[in-house]
């Protein structure tokens, strides 16, 4: 009976007689037996040709049909045709089914792409091809499976082709024939990617290759045993990749902890044991297969999207939850999770790292290859070491002049790759250990500038530093000491050794710590290396603290503090000599300079000293001394030791002095080491809080105690010098009215000490445009007319960033101890009752110390309040002269026509202005007189005002809120009879008015001027008018003479009818009911005669006029003596006549 070239019952295949699966069978089906062949063929679309070539296509396609049929496979022949450019013919179809039946192909086997398709048509080609073809190729391999599965079911073991050879060869027994067939199911269903299936079929296989028949019945030394080996590693890769095709994480990591296990025990039981580097070597590749499976199958939990701000839990992707499959409550340890590829790269590494060690202990007799392959050193070394996936001992671990195996770069290539991952997730420990473990690897092979390449950009930010570490971190100065050293990288050095030199590291033996002498191995380079280190971001040798002894200071005094600087060196190192410290400030206090003095050489031996150093101008000690960045400020220097012993303290009292006011801060410390071969400085720009204690002698020596509980003492308040200068205003008063002239006093004492060089400053806020402003004018401004400056000041101008403050300043001059000097300020244009505010400075600096200056300010609230408000009527009244027309003509004329006035002859009016004035003063005032000034009036019009009449009693003086009535004449008239326009009046209310404490009638009394607004009035000169007036009998009491005056200043003839209603109040004699005409340019006058039957009251005439021809009634204008309300006219009848 015939079988396959590869079954196990062939002799010739490489499985014969008891082998269960080789990697052909994989091959035959992956690669070499398709489910469905695709054939290409192209159509002509010239109708020439199209007979010609149709048939070339069909005997093609017959002959490779045959070829198919021939060789037993069902595997599915696809012909798609490809057209030709140009236009698609009309008998295409025709043609094309024509094609079909010739070749007997099915509808669904034939596929035909247009011609000069798109990219879009190729692609939906494409997708309508696989699309059609995954059916058939399910089925395919369907059928396969069919077939492999009744084969298992038979349950015999099918005859050989030839019985197997004499000896100790044996047949596959049944269960490794199962082994066979689930191997094949579990392909076959892969294929479909039907994955459950396929998983349970490769499971059911690892079972059985693992059961007592097969696995355990071949011997260790057997080639069989690696062949079965294999085809565990194999199975279990495909459950695993099944299982992470479901995304089942944690079966997945079950099942390659467990085949690690098996594989193991059978090692260690059958094998050639697991404490080899053939073990090791396989545990490095099995957990670089699963990274790889793990990359392929991209867990959705596990990937890192582009942009991390979309990922807030980044965390998450460290490794994936388990799925639901896992019972609620089952403990999964951590190990069993599935973890990212970085993890298991770094396994990977792990591995490889212990299959070197393992390696190194191979006898110098096996890293030879031998030159007779049967020689007994070949035939122990093949029971020996398990070359199982690995290469042999003369390959794995070779003499120095041999080529093989480098373990470092394979380290290497691992952890890089684990770097990448770890780092993707923010892991950075994890980056910062693996780093470590490269870098030494790369120092292990000699490769010390890439190992230095690693380590550098690391040191600096390292974690293991914020969280001291410093087991880890002393580890990590080491190596990077020693490939900066090999690098000759001699700021590295530097770095490396100033921090291991701090007492926190372990000391090594043997070693040598002195920081002068830390690169004198080295050759000497121009220009010398300058390493600055920051003291927050390094674990220091030397340790500085600068503490202000209080809070606060002022300007111009002493100021103490205290330097503290304290050596964190290994026990035994050599003494630190420090060339210069320097003490940087944030504000007004000058830097700080310390210099060694001549013994600094010499260190003291005691733990603690207290020193006083005296300071300096640097300008004093060092001509080209470079001032500092802070505000420009020269430096102070102070010579001291600078020499420090390990674990030794000093503490170096200062004394500096502010020059001026705001917060000092100490904004670094700067210890720095000059050397011929290098240059190092350590700034320090955060202090440690817990050191800040303050130094001080006690009975037994030096005791430090802590200060500054509640405050930062590296911060003090530098407030201004006490100023001893004082600023009064003796005249100055509580209040000011507007418009009113004011000058006060400003006196300047000096109680210091000494004298001292006075400017004075004053400032006006809320200053506007329109507002108050103010000059300085000299001391006797008052006794002369001539008013000059006593001292030089300035012309206003405004504060910067303020635009509505005004300042002026003055120079006083220097003034004696005691002495003491008075200004006068002068306020103008007073007009608008505002508030002010008014500081006024005094700048000052005492003749002996003229770099500090003082200042004293007051500040001063002065208020402009209106003293007066009025109240206005404006009322008619009857012009006693005769009404002009038009048949009037004067002959009085003089002769003397130059001297002769000219003399208007327009209508002229009456009013009267009155006014009711209150007082809105503080206290009471003396009003010196009252009058109305006129403004404007419309053009072609005469205004005449008259004086004031007094209403109220007659008194010069006008307290707090009592009320001054004045009223004044008005008398208006036009230039020319014929204008009517109506006529507008601006006038004003001027109040002349003094306080009462001010000198009367003297040439310097101080009189004010106000002036109230008066709101415009409109006359009507061109209407027609009413006016009443009223003449009591002088002696009938109640008898009243009640005249009517009717004006027509107009150009028309007027009509009025007249109707006087009867009254219970009175009785009167006189028309009831009457028609007056009016010619223009006309007055007449009605006289009614009333008896009134009340007395001392208001009564009231009703006298209705109305123009007959606009039927408009005109409304009757009460005069002297009269009143009028809404309903018309009030007349007052007197008691007694």
């Amino acid at each position: 009976m015939l079988h396959s070239p590869i079954s196990p019952l062939t002799p010739s295949s490489p499985t014969f007689p008891d082998g269960i699966m080789t990697p052909l069978w994989v091959m035959k089906h992956q690669a070499l037996v398709p489910a469905a062949f695709v054939n290409f063929f192209p159509f002509t679309t010239d109708s020439n040709m199209a007979s010609l070539g149709d048939n070339q296509l069909k005997i093609e396609i017959n002959s490779l049909r045959k070829q198919w049929a021939a060789s037993g496979y069902k595997t599915r022949f696809i012909v798609a045709l490809l057209c030709e450019d140009g236009p698609l013919p009309e008998d295409a179809n025709d043609r094309i089914a024509s094609i079909r039946v010739a070749t007997n192909l099915d509808p669904k086997s034939i596929f035909v792409l247009q011609p000069e398709p798109s990219q879009l048509d190729i692609s939906e080609f494409i997708k309508s091809l696989f699309v059609n073809l995954q059916s058939p190729s399910v089925e395919y391999y369907r059928d396969l499976s069919k077939h492999a599965r009744r084969k298992k079911n038979r349950g015999t073991i099918p005859p050989p082709t030839a019985p197997p050879t004499s000896g100790t060869s044996q047949t596959l027994p049944l269960q490794g024939w199962n082994v066979r067939y689930d191997f094949k199911l579990g392909a076959f269903a892969e294929f479909r990617q039907e994955m459950d299936a396929a998983c349970r079929s490769y499971e059911a296989a690892y079972e059985g290759l693992f059961g007592e028949e097969v696995f355990e019945m071949i011997a260790g030394w057997s080639p069989r045993f690696n062949d079965a080996r294999m085809l565990a590693d194999i199975l279990a890769i495909r459950i695993i990749r099944c299982l992470l095709w479901t995304e089942q994480t944690s079966s997945a990591v079950h099942i390659w902890i467990n085949h690690k296990n098996r594989v193991k025990d059978i090692v260690d039981r059958r094998g050639k044991g697991t404490n080899n580097y053939g073990w090791e070597a396989w545990e490095a590749r099995w957990s670089l297969v699963m990274a790889q499976i793990m990359h392929q199958a991209e867990i959705s939990s596990l990937i890192v999207p582009d942009l991390l701000g979309s990922v807030p839990d980044l965390h998450k992707t460290i490794y994936a939850m388990p799925e639901k499959a896992v019972p609620i409550g089952g403990r999964i340890r951590p190990w069993e999770y599935l973890h990212h590829e970085g993890y298991w790269l770094r396994c990977a590494a792990q591995h490889t790292e212990r299959r070197r060690q393992l390696a190194e202990n191979i006898p110098d007799e096996d890293r030879v290859a031998s030159t007779q392959p049967t020689s007994s050193s070949s035939l122990s070394r093949t029971t020996v070491y398990d070359t199982y996936l690995s290469p042999e001992p003369y390959n794995e671990y070779p003499m120095s002049d041999h080529p093989g195996l480098t373990h470092s770069k394979l380290i290497i290539s691992f952890l890089e790759s684990s770097i990448e991952e770890f780092s993707k997730r923010q892991q950075n420990r994890m980056v910062e250990q693996l780093k470590l473990k490269m870098a030494k690897e790369h120092m292990r092979i000699g490769q010390w500038k890439d190992a230095l390449a690693i380590l550098r950009p690391l040191w600096p930010q390292l974690s293991w530093r914020r969280n001291g570490w410093w087991k880890l971190m002393e580890d990590f100065a080491w190596t990077l000491r020693e490939c900066a050293f090999q690098a000759e990288d001699r700021e590295t050095v530097l770095r490396a050794d100033w921090e291991l030199m701090n007492h926190t590291f372990a000391v090594r033996q043997g070693w040598c710590y002195d920081i002068h002498k830390s690169i004198e191995k080295l050759p000497p380079v121009k220009p010398k290396p300058v390493v600055i280190l920051k003291g927050e971001d390094s674990v220091s040798c030397l340790a500085a603290s600068f503490v202000f002894a209080k809070s606060e200071g002022n300007v111009g005094e002493p100021l103490q503090s205290q330097l503290v600087i304290r050596s964190c060196a290994q026990a035994g190192s050599s003494p630190i000599r420090l060339t210069e410290v320097k003490v940087v400030f944030e504000g007004s206090i000058r830097p700080i300079k310390l210099l060694p003095s001549e013994d600094a050489m010499s260190s003291s031996s005691t733990s603690c000293e207290i020193i006083s150093v005296p300071l300096q101008d640097s300008a004093k000690v060092d001509a080209s001394s470079v001032r500092s960045p802070t505000a420009g400020l020269s430096l102070m220097a102070g010579f001291t030791n600078l020499s420090f012993n390990p674990k030794q303290t000093r503490a170096f009292n200062l004394v500096s002095v502010p020059r001026e006011p705001g917060e000092a801060r100490v904004a670094s410390i700067t210890l720095r080491i000059e050397e011929e071969n290098f240059d190092l400085a350590c700034i320090i720009s955060e202090q440690n809080r817990e050191e800040s204690v303050w130094w001080r002698m006690g009975k037994q020596g030096p005791i430090s105690r802590r200060t500054g509980k509640d405050r930062d003492t590296s911060v003090a308040q530098i407030l201004p010098k006490p100023p001893k200068v004082r600023i009064t205003t003796p005249n100055l008063r509580n209040h000011y009215y507007t418009d009113e002239k004011v000058v006060f006093d400003v006196q300047i004492d000096n109680d210091e000490d000494e004298a001292a060089g006075i400017d004075v400053e004053m400032k006006l806020f809320g200053h506007t445009g329109t507002s108050a402003t103010f000059s300085w004018i000299n001391e006797t401004a008052a006794d002369s007319e001539a008013s000059e400056d006593a001292g030089s000041s300035t012309p206003s101008t405004p504060i910067e960033g303020d635009s509505s403050a005004l300042s002026k300043q003055c120079t006083v001059g220097t003034l004696g101890r005691g002495a003491s000097r008075t200004l006068s300020v002068l306020f103008t244009n007073t007009t608008q009752p505002l508030d002010y505010e008014v500081e006024i400075s005094a700048f000052y600096h005492l003749v002996s110390d003229i770099e500090t200056q003082i200042f004293k300010t007051v500040s001063l609230d002065l208020s402009f309040i209106r003293p007066f408000e009025a109240n206005y009527e404006f009322l008619p009244r009857i012009h006693p002269a005769p009404c002009p027309d038009f048949f009037h003509c004067d002959d009085s004329a003089s002769e003397d026509s130059e001297a002769k006035e000219q003399k208007l002859n327009g209508l002229q009016q009456l009013w009267c202005l009155n006014s009711k004035m209150v007082s809105f003063a503080l206290e009471p005032l003396i009003i010196e007189e009252v009058n109305v000034t006129l403004l404007g009036i419309t053009a072609g019009n005469v205004c005449k005002i008259g004086p004031e009449t007094l209403k109220s009693p007659e008194t010069p003086t006008i307290g707090p809120e009592e009320l001054r009535e004045s009223e004044f004449a008005i008398e208006i008239q036009r230039h020319a009879l014929d204008d009517r326009q109506a006529s507008t009046l601006n006038l004003s209310l001027d109040i002349r008015w003094r306080r009462p404490d001010d000198d009367d009638g003297g040439p310097q009394s101080s009189s004010t001027t106000s002036t109230l607004p008066i709101p415009r009035f409109l006359l009507p000169l061109g209407e027609p008018r009413v006016l009443a007036s009223a003449t009591p009998s002088p002696t009938f009491p109640g008898f009243l003479h009640l005249d009517y005056t009717l004006e027509n200043p107009s150009m028309h003839f007027l009509t009025f009818n007249l109707t006087m209603e009867a009254s219970d109040q009175f009785a009167f004699h006189g028309p009831k009911s009457t028609t007056v005409q009016l010619v223009p340019l006309s007055r007449h006058t009605v006289r009614y005669n009333l008896l009134a039957n009340v007395t001392g009251t208001w009564i009231q005439p009703q006298l209705v006029v109305v123009d007959s021809y606009f039927n408009k009634t005109l409304r009757v204008l009460p005069t002297e003596g009269m009143r009028g309300d809404k309903k018309g006219i009030l007349v007052w009848v007197d008691a007694e006549g």
